[in-house]
This record gives structure tokens, sequence and C-alpha cells, in this order.
């Protein structure tokens, strides 16, 4: 048995599988931007959560790392939000793009205010949440191909 939901094409992943389609969209050079800088939003989160672990286990010395990567990540998460306003806007029946740049800004600033008020928890709480959404915005971008291409990305 092969999964046909692709519109009558086997998926070729095996049974119960269907294969992942691009959407495709107006904007490619916005789309190949919202790519990158997720990626680069992701990275950077990930190794906060490194020099947040090093921290932890009383490495001080990590904390001056932490911090720095900690700017790079606030500016990128703006950066992704513009370039989810740019795609959303020649798509506008895309419904993910931009709520989801608008969750991983509030929630990067606000694990960022924890952070500094002292708040362990609920920052390192809030930072794995990041990484979560991080990668869903890596995995859905690059379900999207621009409008013409035969490919999908």
């Amino acid at each position: 048995m092969h999964d046909i939901s692709s519109g009558g094409a086997q998926s070729g992943f095996g049974a119960g599988t269907a294969a992942i389609t691009g959407q495709a969209v107006k904007g490619g050079t916005a789309v190949t931007l919202l790519r990158a800088v997720a990626v680069l939003c992701l990275l950077g989160t990930l190794s906060q959560g490194l020099t947040a672990g090093m921290f932890l286990n009383r490495d001080v010395n990590s904390i001056d790392a932490h911090q720095m990567s900690a700017f790079v990540v606030e500016s990128l998460v703006i950066v992704q939000l513009v370039l989810a306003i740019l795609v959303w806007r020649r798509n506008r029946w895309l419904k993910w793009p931009l709520p989801g740049a608008i969750g991983i800004l509030v929630f990067t600033y606000t694990q960022a205010a924890l952070g500094v008020a002292g708040s362990v928890a609920a920052h390192v709480t809030l930072g794995v949440t990041l990484s979560a959404m991080e990668m869903a915005m890596v995995l859905r971008s690059f379900q999207l191909r621009a409008a013409g291409s035969t490919t999908a990305a």
C-alpha cells in the first residue's frame, strides 16, 4: 500500500507517509532570506542553550558569550519578523509566517527579560520552547518554493 494523498502519485516515502510538497509562493528572494535567517536564528538559539548549560555548570566565563549571542539572536528575530512580513504581504493566504515570527519575537524578548531578572527556571524553559519554535519556522520556510519553480525546496 502506498499513500496517494499527493494527488494520486506515490509519495516514495513508503506506506503511511505523504510527500512534503512545497507551497508555491510569490517573492522568491524574501523566501530565501527568510530561510537563511530562520536557520541562523535556530543556530543562535541552540548556541544560547550551550552557553547557558556551561554557565549552569559553573563556567562563569561563558556568561559573556551567552550575553553576546543573545544580542545577535535578538537582532536576528527582528530581521526574521521583517522578512516574514515581506513573505506574508505577497502571499496573504499564508497563515503561519507572520504569527510565527511575532510569537518568536515576543518569546525571545520575554525570555531575555526573565534572564536579566534572574528567573532561571522560566528563562531556561522559554529557551527550550524557543528552540522548538525556531525549528518549526525553519521546517515551514523550507516547504515554500517560488512560484513557477519546478523543484520543491
